[in-house]
């Protein structure tokens, strides 16, 4: 499969009620300007492979954007078209996320569920090398963890990444018990310790808790955690989504932030309260206001990509109100301002 679809960049300008026309009751906010990718949800984070972007989401397709092209190219949506492992039922990918582990190797992390409404689900990985022009997925026999019951951290929506003590850690989970992280084994990429246990319980202390939205089992309306450790400051940087995804423009999905000194936590928000007792700055609201466009309805699943100039990029899913709510991929400029993270939504986007 392969397909072209060309980038949006939107320069939305502010419009007086004397200027309107027909097509202007589109156009709000200030200077708000984003590469828009039609038709993608649940996106990983970015990563530079040869040159290029590339993207993976569910479920699980991917696609790369050469840089000044102005387009994104869906290469693939079957990552184990060579056939998968013998513990992935066949359905249900959803969410991955994406590690470099050498600058020809990436490591693909994704849930497999097979019982969405009693939450049995797993979380496994697939081996990319890049040395080809295309890329080869080689399935791992085994899988990292999973959830059997909705009284056990949802296994979905995994999130990996490297702390400053060259350690590599897991974080993930979705409404039930909230968001949970436990260390990898950067070479087998199962789990560090005792790896055959694959099942969370509430006395193993392998797996910490990070975030909770704080409701009861079934309003615990939290997931989509990611976590980003800053180059150039001392911090960690948890992002998760609250409330509803997936019901297109109605979806009231919308991405707090907390930050630590510690890769395991405690986040705490601006006010400083931590995440696991249902903390979270505001940093995307669901219907587009601090952007400054109600085009962007429902944002979810946070990535940070930082390019070899330096500068920093903001990507999230999000529903298209322009575009009868169509998931879509956004990517904007990012600031930091007293080390938190800020959309800078009025610099146009060069990528």
């Amino acid at each position: 499969m392969k397909k072209t679809v060309n980038v949006f960049l939107l320069g939305l300008l502010f419009v007086t009620s004397s200027s309107c026309d027909e097509n202007e009751d589109e156009i709000i906010g200030i200077n708000a300007n984003a590469i828009i990718y039609s038709g993608v949800h649940d996106p990983a984070q970015l990563v530079e492979v040869n040159n290029e972007l590339v993207l993976f989401a569910s479920a699980v397709e991917w696609s790369t954007y050469k840089f000044g092209s102005n387009a994104w190219e869906l290469k693939g949506d079957d990552i184990y078209a060579g056939g998968g492992p013998s513990w992935y039922n066949g359905t249900n990918l959803w969410a991955p996320s994406v590690w470099k582990t050498n600058p020809n190797e990436l490591r693909l992390y994704h849930s497999a569920v097979s019982d969405e409404v009693n939450h049995r689900s797993r979380i496994g990985f697939v081996t990319v090398s890049t040395l080809t022009s295309g890329f080869i997925f080689t399935p791992s026999m085994d899988y990292v963890l999973e959830s059997q019951n909705t009284q056990q951290p949802f296994a979905i929506d995994p999130a990996v990444f490297e702390d400053d003590f060259n350690r590599t850690w897991l974080v993930y989970g979705s409404h039930a018990n909230g968001i949970w992280m436990v260390e990898l084994d950067q070479k087998t990429g199962l789990l560090k310790r005792n790896p055959k246990n694959k099942t969370w319980d509430i006395t193993d202390d392998r797996f910490i808790e990070v975030a909770n939205y704080g409701g009861t089992l079934d309003e615990n309306n939290i997931e989509a955690a990611y976590i980003y450790n800053h180059p150039g400051n001392s911090y960690y940087y948890l992002f998760v989504n609250w409330d509803v995804c997936c019901s297109g423009i109605n979806s009231t999905y919308n991405i707090r932030v907390g930050r630590s000194y510690q890769p395991t936590g405690p986040f705490v928000d601006r006010n400083g309260v931590d995440l696991k007792t249902g903390g979270g700055t505001l940093f995307l609201d669901a219907n587009g206001e601090i952007i400054g466009n109600d085009r962007f309805q429902g944002p979810g699943h946070s990535g940070i990509y930082q390019h070899s100039n330096g500068k920093y990029y903001f990507s999230h899913h999000f529903y298209d109100e322009n575009n009868n709510g169509e998931p879509s991929l956004a990517i904007w400029n990012l600031s930091w301002i007293d080390d938190w993270p800020i959309l800078n939504t009025e610099q146009k986007i060069n990528l």
